[in-house]
């Protein structure tokens, strides 16, 4: 019985040392609620930016539809008032000319829907009709089309009408995915686009396309040059955010999304933070290159904190280590032989 009393004693004190030690290596003067919260924070700022600014987007879309220039396989509705055997629903065809009743055909392409309703009406009123009155709507926008693909919440195919801008494209599409529970938008977008406009048919993903990064966080916070034109046949694919895997010492191991530049320490309080029976200040980051050969990264986590180190940005796929004590791990398996001097030690460092 000495010999367990003695035993216990020892470890207690060892407990106690190793718990002491753990504050001055992974504990640091930033605790992990602040980390996780600027995250947050983060977050609610970025979905905030993207209402204010897809809503603005959304309703300079419908203004601008008053101003679409009409092109070749647009659907046209035309409308002569009192006049119901001249009223028509043509396409536009290849020479941007669409076919009426005895004024035959008429040049529409280029030309915005009021400015065909005064061209028709003096076609009309020259012979045929006493002040017509017409009117002129679009039925199908099929002169400009882009896909608008990834983490958008409605992906699609969609006409552009008029001049169009990034955010404009992406309001139509409902914005960025970033619901709870669903995979969420990553940090940039892609636009695909061809090498030369006016080379026919848009074949966006032929040798001669070109693909335009464009940082999310940086359009959202109204970064003008960013909100770039689109053009006729664009992709603009989202990419989703990817995901770390944080492990080790951490009280919540598992994965973690990477998004809106996560770093080590963010990733590591995401992940419950250190835990303090088990960390050391100690992390590795192993991450794969373009070849698929492994990356060896090391930081030290008390030094990221107290602003003595850079921390690392995180990039999909990264997994981050966070190191455990010999010492206290031997402590920890302690605790599971004798619970209850383990937790009258737990209760007494906390």
């Amino acid at each position: 019985m000495v010999n367990i009393f003695y035993l216990r004693s020892v470890l207690l004190a060892a407990l106690g040392a190793g718990v002491v030690w753990g504050c001055g290596t992974a504990a640091t003067g930033v605790p992990p609620q602040a980390l996780v919260a600027q995250v947050e924070s983060d977050s609610r700022s970025r979905q905030q930016l993207q209402q204010q600014l897809l809503a603005q987007a959304g309703a300079s879309s419908l203004q601008s539809r008053r101003d679409y220039e009409v092109g070749p396989e647009d659907l046209l509705e035309v409308v002569v008032f009192g006049q119901d055997n001249l009223n028509r629903t043509v396409r536009v065809n290849g020479d941007g000319k669409i076919s009426l009743p005895l004024v035959g055909d008429v040049q529409v392409a280029g030309h915005t829907p009021q400015a065909i309703e005064k061209r028709l009406a003096a076609a009309y009123g020259s012979q045929y009709l006493r002040h017509p009155q017409i009117t002129v709507s679009v039925k199908e926008f099929r002169h400009q089309r882009v896909a608008i693909t990834g983490a958008v919440d409605k992906p699609g195919s969609y006409e552009m009408i008029g001049p169009r801008t990034l955010l404009e494209m992406l309001a139509l599409a409902g914005g960025l995915q970033d619901k709870p529970g669903a995979a969420k938008a990553g940090d940039v977008v892609h636009i695909i686009r061809r090498h030369d406009p006016r080379e026919g048919t848009p074949q966006p993903f032929s040798p001669r396309a070109e693909t335009i990064v464009v940082d999310l966080k940086r359009l959202l916070a109204g970064e003008a040059a960013l909100n770039v034109p689109i053009r006729h046949g664009d992709v603009i694919h989202v990419p989703f955010a990817g995901n770390a895997y944080v492990l080790g010492g951490v009280r919540r191991p598992g994965s973690v999304t990477v998004k809106d530049n996560l770093t080590v320490s963010q990733a590591v309080a995401l992940a419950g933070g250190p835990d303090p029976l088990l960390a050391t200040s100690k992390v590795s980051v192993t991450r794969r290159d373009d070849k698929g050969n492994a990356i060896q990264l090391a930081a030290d986590l008390k030094r990221i904190l107290n602003r003595q180190e850079e921390d690392i940005p995180l990039k999909d796929n990264d997994v981050v280590v966070v190191g455990e004590s010999a010492l206290r791990k031997g402590l920890f398996i302690f605790k599971e032989l004798l619970p209850g001097t383990y937790s009258g030690a737990y209760r007494f460092a906390n």
